[in-house]
């Protein structure tokens, strides 16, 4: 039998000299992703994934980019057991000092979009930086939406 589980994040992005940049953690198994978690009970996806970021990184919501979520879906194993993930995830512009949570957080790093599609570890989350790097061309340089004028 495959355990379904959910969980929700967010893509942490700031403005750093006008280029966007988002951050990355690392955990202590050595891959890098973005800060995501489990809900508490009566949490809302989004509640949930401002929470983690928080816990996970010391980061707050400036505000969110878009209203829907990224979605990811993968397999794994863990003690023999066969789990079916997904985890959704807002992307955000943040703000504050990076401070890890060290038990679960093994190192973090602001980079370029371009540079987190290579560094990102899983196929998944490579996809996630495609989605984000495509979304944010339809932004402008303080993340706000562009608008096209008709001639």
């Amino acid at each position: 039998m495959i355990k379904k589980e959910t969980s929700y994040g967010i893509i942490p992005l700031r403005i750093h000299q006008h280029e966007w940049q988002i951050l990355l953690i690392q955990h202590h198994s050595g891959h890098w992703s973005f800060p995501k978690g489990h809900p508490d009970l009566g949490e809302t996806p989004k509640q949930t994934a401002e929470r983690e970021l928080n816990e996970e990184t010391g980061l707050t919501i400036q505000r969110f980019l878009s209203p829907d979520p990224f979605i990811e879906n993968y397999f794994f194993t863990l003690r023999g057991e066969r789990i079916s993930k997904s985890v959704h995830y807002f992307m955000a512009l943040v703000e504050g000092t990076v401070l890890i949570q060290e038990k679960e957080i093994k190192n973090s790093r602001w980079t370029s979009l371009s540079e987190a599609l290579d560094q990102v570890s899983f196929k998944e989350g490579k996809h996630i930086c495609l989605h984000t790097i495509e979304f944010l061309k339809s932004l402008d340089q303080h993340g706000n939406p562009l608008i096209v004028r008709p001639i």
